[in-house]
């Protein structure tokens, strides 16, 4: 699941004595404003990007490299086997390994409820991606041909062993993240209400629609390998929803009255209605691939996240419509 990174003011730091002071009047009204709207600020709001940044990498590129990984290199006992593509490559995880280093940044920031399970799940992620990057250089170099995959099938099972212990802490780290990043982001939508932001209010709710979609297909286990797999009543009950919410930001978006009372550029809304307009298209292209009963070609599943009617390309133009809701919330504040 991705989702919604959200924004706070920081305070400026001086000379020394002045750090200490504005750190507490800081902490102070962090404090107040917390208990006030229950939307989190400076330090604790930095954290929770951070939680929120390794809960967007685990959930999509993590999830997806892994998959690809086993579906190369298993049979269906989960066994190493020798891969029939020659000129393989592993996925990447370099989203994943940015997340968890924010991660540790953040680790001494103001506490939060899933601190203990995302301190386990960084270490399982630690070792994931350390044998990852083994794996990759080992067939990057062709190492197998020198030790007739030996080398490979030793890291295979390292992985295997390895990922089922990152799975079931991913799962709790997801239970408890998902109930926070709920809390916020009703939280942050109270707030636009409140304040009259009622554009920046339906761009947020079409995020959230678009998140629920995705979090759908997750938790049917969903991914370009096994999408005819996928429950269509249930996807198609959320895509209506979310459907519903684009109709929403597109008649929003041609409502010169109000953006110009909340100071919104036309450049500003056209981003964002670009963008969500290739995520509505993803998510009609990935319905029509489900109805059509149309399996992802063998040949396209390395390149999923850039063939239509995937779960993969629409969960990475979701992260691109984040991405800009995240550079235009930051610029109407």
């Amino acid at each position: 699941m991705s989702t919604i990174l959200l924004v706070g003011l920081l305070s400026a730091c001086g000379s020394d004595d002045k750090a200490s002071a504005d750190k507490a009047s800081a902490d102070k009204e962090e404090t107040t404003k917390e208990q006030k709207s229950g939307a989190y600020s400076g330090k604790k709001l930095e954290k929770y990007n951070a939680y929120v940044e390794l809960s967007n990498a685990i959930n999509s590129e993590y999830s997806a490299a892994l998959a690809n990984y086993f579906q190369n290199y298993s049979d269906e006992n989960g066994k190493f086997k020798k891969s029939s593509n020659d000129s393989y490559s592993l996925s990447s995880v370099s989203q994943t390994e940015n997340a968890i280093t924010a991660v540790n940044d953040n680790m001494k920031n103001s506490s939060l409820s899933v601190d203990s399970e995302a301190k386990k799940l960084v270490k399982d992620l630690e070792n994931d991606t350390k044998i990852f990057k083994e794996l990759e250089t080992y067939y990057a170099s062709k190492g197998y041909v020198d030790d007739d995959f030996k080398k490979g099938e030793t890291l295979h099972n390292e992985l295997l062993k390895s990922s089922e212990t990152t799975n079931k802490d991913i799962k709790a780290f997801n239970e408890k993240m998902d109930k926070i990043i709920d809390s916020q982001q009703e939280a942050a939508a109270k707030e636009m209400k409140d304040a009259g932001e009622i554009t920046v209010y339906t761009v947020n709710d079409f995020i959230t629609k678009t998140e629920k979609l995705i979090t759908n297909l997750e938790s049917q286990g969903i991914n370009s390998t096994n999408v005819l797999d996928t429950d269509l009543a249930s996807y198609e009950a959320e895509y209506n929803t979310f459907t519903k919410s684009y109709e929403a930001l597109v008649k929003a978006s041609k409502d010169e009255k109000q953006l110009k009372k909340e100071d919104i550029s036309e450049d500003g809304i056209s981003g964002m209605l670009t963008k969500a307009t290739e995520t509505k298209a993803d998510a009609s292209n990935l319905l029509n691939r489900i109805k059509n009963k149309e399996a992802v070609p063998q040949s396209s599943l390395a390149f999923a996240e850039n063939t239509d009617g995937t779960p993969e390309k629409l969960m990475a133009s979701y992260n691109d419509l984040v991405s800009q809701y995240n550079n235009f919330f930051i610029t109407f504040k």
